[in-house]
């Protein structure tokens, strides 16, 4: 009986201990609206992909499914993926609220995203599919960095960003015909 009281105070303890120190700023979120992860461009695949290829040249890329392809089999190819590393920079709708000399502040967090960009065949065109991992630096009290939490919603904005800039990709290509032309 009194080993497993003598387990119950040291949890017990413990758990306050933990809970004392694990307390750091809220992460709250502005309430934008939701976008799209996923447009249908009416173009041929490779047109498609070699607007993905543009848009993410500057990336590190840790995975590609399949991962080579040729000239021929991109003509015939019909579903393909990208992933990327992560990406660091800041928050456009995660933050922190505190106060100064009674005056109240704002600061956006320091944020890192990982994609995962699907191409697939469909009736019509080539759908993609933008799927964004988010994750937020926390702060400890003092504002030093204490790692990183994964967020429930990601930012939306990011990944219709995304879809946006394949757009411009595709039609910054010489050779790309509009979808009334065809």
């Amino acid at each position: 009986m009194t080993r497993s009281l003598a387990i119950g105070v040291l949890f017990a303890i413990g758990s306050a201990v933990l809970a004392g120190c694990s307390s750091g700023p809220d992460i709250k979120k502005e309430a934008y609206a939701q976008l799209k992860d996923q447009r249908t461009f009416e173009y041929e695949f490779a047109v498609v992909w070699k607007g993905i290829e543009d848009t993410v040249r500057n990336w590190k890329i840790t995975d590609r499914d399949p991962s080579k392809v040729d000239a021929v089999e991109m003509r015939h190819l019909r579903h393909r993926t990208l992933k990327s590393d992560w990406i660091y920079t800041r928050s456009t709708d995660k933050y922190v609220e505190y106060k100064v000399n009674d005056l109240p502040r704002k600061t956006f967090l320091q944020t890192r995203l990982r994609y995962v960009i699907d191409a697939q065949t469909v009736l019509g065109g080539v759908q993609v599919t933008v799927h964004t991992n988010e994750e937020v630096e926390k702060l400890n009290n003092d504002g030093s960095p204490d790692g990183w939490a994964t967020v429930d919603q990601v930012d939306s904005s990011r990944a219709s960003n995304l879809l946006d800039q394949i757009n411009q990709s595709i039609l910054a290509e010489p050779n790309t015909q509009s979808p009334d032309e065809i």
